[in-house]
C-alpha cells in the first residue's frame, strides 16, 4: 500500500478517518492500510517533520506537531473567533449541557450573539427546552480542539490543551 496515498487521503479528510473507511475508499486490504499507517506514523516521527499521525475519535488524522502549533496557529481556520466568543464557548464546553438562560446569567446578554456565531461555525448545538435552549458542543468542536469526548474535556485540568490523542502503535493497527 502506498504511504503517499494514505497521507493524501488523511490530508483532504475533514476529520479522523477510521481504518475501515480508509480501506473502503482506497479499495485496499485493511492489513495493508494498517501497515502503511504504521509506516507513515514512523516516518512522520523523524526530526524535521512538521506533522504527525495521531489516532483520535475512532480514526486517524494528520495534525501539526504540538511544539510547532502555536507558531502556525494564525494560519489555522477559526482564528477570527473573538476572545469573548471563545470564553462563551469554554463555558458551554466545561459546564454543558447548559441552558442558554444559565449561560446568559454567567456571560451576559451578549451571549445570545456568541451562541449564534458558535452555531454558525458548527461548534454548538441548541435544542429547545421550555422557554430556553439546551446548549451542547458538537463533534466538530471535539475534532477541531482534538478532544475525544466532552467527558474527557471536563475532566481535564489543562482544559482545551489537554486533548486525548496519541500516535498509533502496533496494538492499534491490524
Amino acid at each position: 500500500m502506498d504511504q503517499a496515498l494514505i497521507e493524501a487521503a488523511l490530508f483532504v479528510a475533514d476529520g479522523p478517518v477510521s481504518l475501515a473507511r480508509l480501506s473502503q475508499v482506497l479499495e485496499a486490504d485493511p492489513g495493508a492500510v494498517g501497515a502503511a499507517l504504521h509506516a507513515l506514523a514512523q516516518d512522520l516521527e523523524e526530526e524535521g517533520r512538521g506533522i504527525e499521525l495521531v489516532q483520535e475519535a475512532g480514526g486517524y488524522v494528520l495534525r501539526v506537531k504540538p511544539e510547532l502549533a502555536e507558531k502556525v496557529r494564525p494560519l489555522a481556520p477559526h482564528q477570527d473567533i473573538p476572545e469573548p466568543v471563545l470564553r462563551t464557548l469554554a463555558v458551554i464546553a466545561f459546564r454543558g449541557p447548559l441552558l442558554q438562560s444559565e449561560l446568559v446569567r454567567i456571560r451576559g446578554q451578549r451571549a445570545y450573539g456568541h451562541v449564534r456565531d458558535l452555531m454558525g461555525r458548527g461548534f454548538v448545538d441548541a435544542e429547545e427546552e421550555g422557554p430556553s435552549k439546551r446548549l451542547t458542543v458538537t463533534d466538530i468542536f471535539l475534532q477541531y480542539f482534538g478532544v475525544a469526548s466532552v467527558a474527557d474535556l471536563q475532566e481535564s485540568e489543562e482544559g482545551l490543551a489537554g486533548a486525548d490523542s496519541r500516535s498509533p502503535t502496533d496494538e492499534d493497527i491490524p
